[in-house]
């Protein structure tokens, strides 16, 4: 069955209009080298680019959104028997993935892909570890084969970059963050990740696991005993050495004998040459493989063992030099063996040389930017790198630094969902780059400048939560996890102990709206133990109310209260009246979940008074919605309605959208408890639309299961039962179905089904399992007659 990419239909559709390259590329508004580029899957259109290709080949406004996707290789090409004109479309629902887009073509796998492939199609292969030195391509080859089954897991095909990672207990929820999942149960990740993925059609892939061999091991062989239809590949060095571990030595890519005489023709049929002829190519258009050059790029590809990180490193110099040139830096700078085969170690040895050898063709400065980039994990952008170095560089812009070593395959170009450009490096190359800063001794200052510059974002972005701009802000924060991570790490590591806790307490509200909870203990449990933490008492404080804040909502009262005592201790001793009031909020939460609703409502009332006096409305709406949450448990309806009413008109104010739909929603709850089904719905219409605008799916799903409530109220029990199985889409997306869930589904489902005939219920059931969530909240905000 043949597929389409992006660049194949790209150049079909050109080609059907009898357009050249240059002549569409005239009427995009770009160079033809970059529509040649985007043909050859090299480059991923811009947001711009995209949508100008969307109008000169009228493309429906209803497709325009996933075209987009398509075109930035978030979506899969689909079958060209299913629609030759939307090969975007994938017939029935799309799995959920997350695999990195592809900006290069892949050489010399083909073959490899498809072997690892049948093997994941083999029922009783659940693991496959793809295994061998760095540089020779296991990575890339991983997202390739998970690419290749994406039909194959219709619960999802999801990339886990582990290599960012420095700690082991961030393994289990870095996964759950990768598959979507938000914690809103009293449960550990990793328990967590078994329930949310079940009996689920999955495959993982986890990138990089050597520095943590030990504890992904442990980790695969728990998830894979419990979830008998999930398939994991793994990336490593070295195998996991578990029971059910089918290994793929990932080799190097084939390549003529040095010594043997060969014809353009044949070279061509040798991996290791079509790679550097490509990567050539891209820094130098005119490069051609011809029989003058077949010879001495032969030798090259020899020399460098087929390792593919070593041939790009050295085809990038194609566009300041020539292949003989070449040929003669390596003879003289590399010792090599005579006949290209050799050890693992060597092998490695060689691609650490061609690392070396690349580093010293650098300027002095292009050497410096290179070791002070090795600071970021996960990826960085022209911004983030000038805002933080630029000082250190007195000769070229930052921007043209960068650009210099991304021409010599020292960086690597990817996308994020918003079409931002981020640049990273390869782990080999990073290691590289860091031994370099550390031997330059400028690792603490860049280090510190890192630190600054994540500060001061996590500054910024505690206040922007809080309002109109949350959604952009929670995005950005996404993209940036990595390396916030690794600035708090530095700061605990190398005892900023004030830093630590800032970053931790601007964080905190960040890991709370993107229901991380577990993340968000550990860090926050780390600050505030750190020895000298209590010479910061408004920071400790906070710290210390957060931890308890976090820990009320994923472990429970008990836990919370020693924390939020110790908050409050530390508030009332230095007369800080805010964190005295925050503390008291938290206090007053969990002295309801103990059923204790005098001193809860005693301590809430004081936060009020409190936070009046320091004029904090974000503070006192808080206080309020709690002071909501004690009605709600002793069943007081009017207090209730009253005080979420009050809350709604705060969060509204202050364009905190977040709490603004979580009033709207329970005004609409208590609504449908009282019978007010018009009011009700219309409360939980507006709460929809505001948690669809901020992407808080547990919300979305919230909203949904309220909205199949109402249905079922009104008496429209077909209606119930497309929006029941949409909550429960939602809620199993995100990892937080559950057992006492299913029982409560089936039981509204039942009502349901004797309300309807066989036929209709059926029909109900059989469509209503297929929805998106997009099209389930599209149904939902249907206006009924």
């Amino acid at each position: 069955m043949e597929f389409h990419s992006f660049g194949d239909w790209l150049k079909r559709k050109r080609k059907s209009l009898d357009l050249t390259q240059a002549e569409l590329a005239n009427q995009v508004g770009c160079s033809a080298a970059a529509i040649r580029k985007l043909e050859a899957e090299e480059r991923r259109p811009s947001a711009q680019v995209a949508e100008r290709l969307a109008e000169i080949f009228n493309i429906p406004q209803t497709e325009r959104t996933n075209f987009l996707r398509f075109a930035r290789g978030e979506l899969r090409a689909a079958p060209v028997e299913a629609r030759e004109g939307f090969p975007w479309q994938i017939s029935g629902k799309s799995p959920p993935s997350n695999l990195p887009a592809t900006v290069t073509s892949l050489v010399g796998r083909e073959q490899e892909v498809v072997l690892v492939h049948e093997y994941l199609l083999t029922p009783a292969t659940r693991l496959i570890s793809l295994v061998g030195p760095p540089g020779i391509g296991k990575t890339r080859l991983s997202i390739e084969v998970a690419r290749a089954s994406l039909t194959d897991f219709p619960d999802g095909v999801f990339f886990v970059a582990l290599a960012p990672l420095e700690d082991a207990p961030l393994l289990a929820p870095s996964i759950a963050q990768a598959l979507g999942y938000v914690e809103t149960k009293r449960q550990p990740a990793l328990q967590q990740l078994m329930d949310g993925i079940g009996d689920k059609h999955m495959l993982i892939v986890l990138d990089n696991c050597e520095h943590l061999i030990e504890d992904v091991a442990s980790l695969v062989s728990k998830l894979l005993s419990v979830c008998p239809q999930l398939k994991i590949v793994t990336t490593s060095r070295e195998s996991l050495r578990v029971a059910g571990e089918w290994i793929h030595a990932v080799p190097p890519l084939s390549v003529p004998k040095e010594s043997s005489a060969i014809d353009v023709e044949a070279a061509l049929r040798f991996p290791a040459l079509v790679l550097f002829r490509e990567r050539a190519r891209a820094v130098r258009s005119d490069f051609t493989l011809d029989a003058e050059n077949v010879q001495t790029v032969t030798s090259i590809c020899a020399q460098l063992d087929g390792l593919p990180l070593a041939i790009e490193l050295m085809a990038a110099r194609m566009r300041l030099m020539s292949p003989q040139a070449l040929l003669a830096h390596l003879k003289g700078e590399f010792v090599l063996t005579a006949d290209g085969m050799r050890s693992l170690s060597t092998r490695q040895k060689t691609l650490n040389e061609a690392i070396h050898w690349s580093y010293n063709l650098l300027s002095q400065e292009e050497k410096k930017l290179f070791a002070c980039l090795a600071v970021f994990s996960g990826g960085f952008t022209f911004d983030i790198v000038e805002a933080s170095f630029s000082e250190l560089f007195v000769g070229l812009s930052v921007p043209a630094l960068i650009t210099a070593l991304l021409d010599k395959s020292l960086l690597q170009r990817t996308f994020d969902a918003q079409s931002q450009t981020y640049f990273n490096m390869l782990a080999t190359i990073q290691a590289f780059a860091l031994d370099r800063l550390q031997s330059m001794g400028l690792e603490a200052t860049v280090r510190n400048r890192h630190l600054t510059y994540f500060l001061d974002l996590t500054r910024r972005a505690d206040k922007e939560l809080r309002g109109l701009n949350q959604a952009e802000w929670l995005r950005h924060l996404v993209a940036e996890r990595d390396n916030l991570r690794a600035a708090l790490e530095w700061a605990i590591e190398t005892g900023q102990t004030a830093k630590a806790l800032q970053m931790a307490c601007h964080l905190s509200l960040f890991w709370f709206r993107r229901s991380d909870l577990s993340e968000g203990r550990q860090w926050l449990g780390r600050v505030v133990m750190l020895s000298d933490a209590p010479q910061y008492p408004k920071l400790n404080s906070y710290a210390l109310a957060q931890l308890a804040f976090h820990t009320w909502l994923q472990i429970g009262p008990k836990e919370a209260k020693l924390f939020i005592e110790q908050a409050l201790s530390i508030a009332r001793t230095h007369g800080d009246e805010w964190n005295t009031a925050w503390a008291l909020t938290v206090k007053g939460l969990v002295l309801i979940a103990e059923g204790n609703f005098e001193a809860a409502q005693f301590a809430l009332e004081e936060s009020k008074l409190h936070f009046r006096n320091v004029h904090d409305e974000w503070g006192y709406a808080n206080a309020i919605i709690s002071l909501a949450n004690g009605a709600y448990h002793q069943n007081d309806q009017a207090t209730e309605l009253s005080l979420l009413k009050e809350s709604l008109l705060l969060f509204q104010k202050l364009g905190d959208k977040y709490f603004e739909s979580v009033s709207l929603r329970f005004i609409g709850m208590l609504q449908l408890r009282q019978s007010k089904l018009k009011e009700g719905v219309k409360a939980l219409r507006e709460a929809l639309v505001l948690a669809q605008q901020i992407d808080s799916k547990y919300e979305i799903a919230s909203g949904l299961l309220q909205m199949s409530h109402a249905a079922q109220a009104e008496g429209n029990f077909g209606r119930a039962v497309y929006l029941y199985w949409a909550s429960r889409n939602t809620l199993d997306s995100i990892g937080v179905w559950q057992q006492e869930d299913q029982t409560e589904f089936e039981n509204h489902l039942t009502t349901c089904h004797a309300a309807l005939s066989e036929s209709a219920f059926a029909a109900a059931v059989e469509e209503a399992r297929s929805l998106t969530m997009e099209q389930a909240i599209a149904y939902a905000l249907e206006k009924q007659g």
